[in-house]
C-alpha cells in the first residue's frame, strides 16, 4: 500500500499518514486533510478518481484510486472525506456540491468507485441515521 491515511479521527482535526513499506522501516505522522491533492487532468481540471498522499516524515508519495485500490475502506472513507471539503472536482461533479453532508459524500463517491471498479467492490457503511 505504501503512504495512506490511517486515522481521520484525530482530536486536533489533523489526519494519521502510515507509510508502511519504508526503506527504513514502517513510520507515520501527521498532515492536514487539505494536504491531500487530486489529481490533475491534461486539461487541468481536478480528477475525481485519483488523489495522492505524501508521507509527512520522509516526502514519499502514494497515488490512490477512487476504488481503492489495495486498501478500500481506508481509501474510500479518504474520498468521502475530500467530498466532503471540497466537494467533487471543487465545483461539482455529477451534482455533488462542497460541503455536502457524509451520507451524500458517501452514496456520491460509491457511484465513482462502482463506475471504475464495478459492482460489489465499495466498502464502507455509512453511519446510521441519527
Amino acid at each position: 500500500m505504501s503512504v495512506y491515511i490511517s486515522n481521520f479521527d484525530n482530536p486536533d482535526g489533523t489526519w494519521t499518514v502510515t507509510h508502511d513499506d519504508a526503506p527504513d522501516g514502517y513510520h507515520s505522522g501527521q498532515i492536514q486533510p487539505t494536504d491531500v491533492v487530486r489529481a490533475v487532468n491534461m486539461d487541468g481540471s481536478p480528477n475525481e478518481n485519483f488523489a495522492s498522499v505524501t508521507c509527512p516524515v520522509c516526502g514519499s508519495t502514494s497515488s490512490h484510486p477512487v476504488g481503492g485500490g489495495s486498501q478500500p475502506p481506508l481509501v474510500q472513507e479518504m474520498f468521502i472525506h475530500l467530498t466532503m471539503q471540497d466537494g467533487c472536482c471543487a465545483v461539482g461533479f455529477r451534482g455533488a456540491p462542497r460541503s455536502v453532508n457524509y451520507q451524500d459524500a458517501h452514496d456520491h463517491v460509491k457511484e465513482h468507485a462502482e463506475a471504475m471498479d464495478g459492482e460489489g467492490r465499495w466498502q464502507v457503511e455509512p453511519p446510521p441515521a441519527p
